[in-house]
């Protein structure tokens, strides 16, 4: 009985090892990724500073917040997917009231958002 714990117990071990060493190439390409996130985010502040293409650019930038919320979990980076969850909200409040619209804010928090994937594309 003894015996079939310990293996178990072994078992158990290699599974959680396995299950790390996936996360953690999981949180790689996402680390990887991020670069070209980056480079997409600014594209689109730069979009978001021409009246013409201002909305289009927030509802690219809150689709772009919204998926990279969603994986923020998953890989260990709250303080990311919470800026971006914070940025998505903002927008869509944004968009559903008057015109013009004002981005300031949503320039403030993507700045904000770009700074914190740079810290982590800098620290990898």
């Amino acid at each position: 009985m003894l015996g079939e714990q310990t293996m178990m117990q072994g078992m158990d071990a290699d599974k959680a090892a396995l299950l790390e060493a996936g996360l953690a190439k999981i949180r790689e390409r996402f680390i990887a990724s991020l670069e070209d996130r980056i480079e997409s985010f600014c594209t689109l502040l730069e979009r978001l500073e021409d009246p013409e293409t201002e909305e289009s650019a927030c509802m690219e930038i809150r689709a772009q917040a919204h998926k990279l919320h969603g994986i923020c979990g998953s890989v260990g980076q709250p303080r990311m997917g919470a800026l971006a969850a914070q940025l998505e909200q903002h927008i869509d409040t944004l968009l559903a009231g008057e015109r013009p619209l004002n981005t300031d804010f949503v320039d403030d928090l993507l700045n904000a958002l770009l700074d914190e994937m740079e810290q982590n594309v800098d620290g990898a």
